[in-house]
């Protein structure tokens, strides 16, 4: 008789993860990096990850991340369109005719636009908790030898999304209100939250004071590893600006071939196709822009995974039933 495989979706038992001779901390644990293995151990685990979830996690930041950036650009281009265009036109009349120009008919869809905007950043925002939630959840099931499908992550992260995006609010404020007092508390701040969002899936527990303390015992390896971080999010940036300013130039050149005799007509025409390139243009950077977000979400992962080790016995089983 053929052997039936195990069932899906359990864990394995805690043996399954102890080193030989119960051996702690354990040099083979997939997500915990030991405290003797320093830098190059967390860099072979950020690896070791993207090995086993690249696929997972791709798949959920482009439903959490990649579509909603890009339809929050297709939206502010056709709300800026609509808006834009009927003041431009306003002030050629207003030329024409040596008259003042009137934005009194314009001031409601300028505050309709604005305000979906701030409501489609805020669902934005929940979308990205839900998708670091989910994140969380595949690359820590994985690491321990329950892998889950990408459905049931993003059922788990939805589940989560509202507190995370609460304490990602406060978090905010908190930097916001270092940078009003001064540029290095605003920092500081951020640095010392960084570990916010995976304090508050796998604890549960006080995870602003949590990441300042985790932060502040250990501040040499949780700031050399978020400046590693720092570092590839910063390369990203700079290759996403690049090709963004290109694409700029080559859309901006299109928008000014038209030949319409009347004015009004070119200039909205003009102003459609900068708006419509803009859109694509953001778009296309949020596609270049992924992977160097998922490289974030890992680092910052490993390096809570990493002290947690640091205090007491720990490995990739039980923290997946953390989550649980």
């Amino acid at each position: 008789m053929t052997e039936q495989p195990p069932p899906s979706g359990y864990l394995p038992p805690p043996a399954a993860f102890a080193a030989p001779g119960g051996q702690y901390p354990n040099p083979y644990d997939p997500l915990v990096n030991p405290p003797y293995a320093g830098i190059g151990g967390w860099f072979n685990r950020m690896s070791s990850v993207f090995q086993r979830s690249w696929k997972s996690i791709a798949a959920i930041f482009a439903v959490t991340h990649l579509l909603p950036a890009v339809g929050i650009a297709v939206t502010t281009a056709i709300g800026t369109a609509l808006v834009l265009v009927p003041w431009q036109q306003e002030m050629i009349e207003a030329a024409e005719s040596g008259e003042d120009p009137r934005f009194d008919t314009l001031v409601g869809p300028f505050l309709g636009l604005m305000g979906v905007i701030v409501v489609a950043a805020v669902l934005f925002t929940v979308l990205q908790a839900a998708g670091y939630a989910a994140g969380t959840y595949v690359v820590t099931r994985d690491a321990a030898g329950a892998p889950t499908a990408v459905a049931d992550a993003l059922r788990y992260g939805f589940r989560r999304c509202l507190g995370l995006f609460g304490w990602t609010l406060v978090t905010a404020l908190l930097v916001l209100a270092g940078a009003i007092a001064c540029i290095l508390p605003a920092f500081y701040v951020y640095a010392a939250t960084a570990l916010v969002g995976p304090i508050y899936l796998f604890e549960r527990r006080t995870p602003i004071g949590r990441s300042f303390t985790i932060f502040n015992n250990n501040l040499g390896r949780v700031l050399g590893r978020l400046a590693m971080i720092l570092v590839i999010v910063i390369g990203g940036s700079l290759v996403t600006s690049t090709v963004e300013s290109v694409l700029n130039l080559v859309f901006g050149g299109a928008g000014s071939f038209s030949t319409d005799p009347d004015g009004t007509v070119q200039l909205a025409g003009q102003t459609g196709m900068s708006i419509a390139g803009s859109a694509v243009v953001a778009g296309i950077g949020a596609v270049i822009s992924l992977p160097f977000t998922m490289i974030q979400f890992v680092g910052i992962l490993l390096t809570y995974a990493e002290q947690r080790g640091h205090e007491g016995p720990v490995s990739a089983g039980s923290l997946a039933a953390e989550l649980d």
